[in-house]
């Protein structure tokens, strides 16, 4: 090669590896999602318990019981790059799927006030498994925007009357609503900071998941409920209902003297109803993977995960499927005793485990 052509090589070169480097740090419009950590709900944080329950006679819980969660980072803000896209795709933890404009800021406030309710519904399911009284309100925790009620109602007010009628959940105010025809004008009796008033707020025409017309005010509403005892998570940044399961059995360990996880590991996942119903979540697969990395033996999941479940067991790590609270109480009782959990049904690679 003559020095010319060398030097045309050289130079053309070094002008892909430089547009490769920038390539590789430019934002593209990608989420990735990987094990995320994990919190000891028997535990303590900067020295206070990583879940409080107060107002009642508690009892000290031995053991660890671990919430488990997803790490999620990058979308539309680009905050991933097409070099962290293309590692993740490469990694077996790691999953990288198309960002859905999802409005990250809003997106995260949803998240943490839906993490709210559902700590709200797991004091319900944990109380009805011990007889104790609930009681519930409907409480806003989103309002949508360019909606009639952006700007009249807010997250954390709860309706607690509609049009001089009391409600006592959010299904009843859903009903109320819907019940209308849109451009309705309604009278709701609110509690904002403690303080109750009264604010209007009209109804718009809107389509549901089947097509069909419905009545709106642009408010999503979720029931708060309370007992006799308080509860509170000393973790700041988790999002999402996924948390139910795991923190209706933690506060059931608190509240009765009977040592549930006896100085063992376990985790978990899974929506709580205030019935005990346990509901399905995305990330199991990379949820079990942080709980084992964290030295959990036994892992609560939801029947309805168990096709994200089969195959996907960590080493070492033994699966109860359950569908409700009283499911779990039972396999964790079983498991300790040294007996067989129910794992995902027979014909799969997740046989049953000790």
């Amino acid at each position: 090669m003559t020095s010319r052509g060398r030097f045309w090589f050289w130079l053309v070169g070094g002008l892909v590896l430089v547009l490769a480097a920038v390539a590789a740090f430019a934002p593209v419009p990608f989420v990735a999602r990987s094990p995320g950590p994990v919190f000891d709900l028997l535990g303590e944080v900067e020295g206070e318990p990583v879940l409080e329950v107060t107002g009642t006679t508690t009892y000290t819980a031995d053991g660890v019981m671990d919430l488990t969660t997803v790490s999620e980072y990058g979308g539309s803000g680009g905050s991933i790059t097409s070099g962290l896209a293309v590692l993740g795709w490469l990694s077996s933890t790691t999953t990288v799927l198309p960002d859905e404009d999802r409005g990250d800021a809003q997106a995260r406030e949803f998240e943490e006030a839906v993490f709210d309710a559902s700590l709200s519904t797991a004091q319900a399911a944990a109380a009805n498994y011990l007889d104790r009284p609930v009681t519930s309100v409907p409480v806003v925790v989103s309002v949508a925007l360019d909606t009639p009620a952006e700007g009249v109602l807010q997250a954390t007010d709860e309706i607690v009357g509609i049009d001089g009628k009391s409600v006592g959940n959010s299904q009843q105010v859903a009903k109320r609503i819907q019940s209308q025809p849109p451009g309705t004008e309604f009278q709701l009796i609110i509690v904002r900071d403690g303080e109750e008033s009264e604010v209007t707020v009209a109804s718009e025409s809107a389509t549901d998941e089947n097509g069909d017309e419905v009545a709106r005010v642009g408010i999503v509403v979720e029931n708060v409920y309370s007992s006799d005892f308080e509860v509170a998570l000393n973790l700041d940044g988790i999002g999402g209902p996924s948390a139910g399961l795991m923190l209706a059995v933690a506060i059931i360990d608190k509240l009765t003297p009977q040592d549930l996880v006896a100085g063992r590991h376990i985790a978990g996942t899974g929506t709580i109803s205030s019935e005990g119903d346990v509901g399905e979540i995305g990330g199991i697969a990379k949820k079990m993977i942080s709980a084992r990395e964290d030295g959990a033996e036994l892992f609560l999941a939801p029947v309805g995960n168990c096709d994200e479940v089969v195959g996907q067991i960590p080493d070492g790590l033994a699966v109860a499927a359950v569908e409700t609270l009283d499911q779990a109480m039972k396999a964790i009782t079983e498991w300790r005793a040294g007996k067989s959990v129910a794992d995902c049904p027979s014909g799969s690679p997740s046989a049953e485990r000790r």
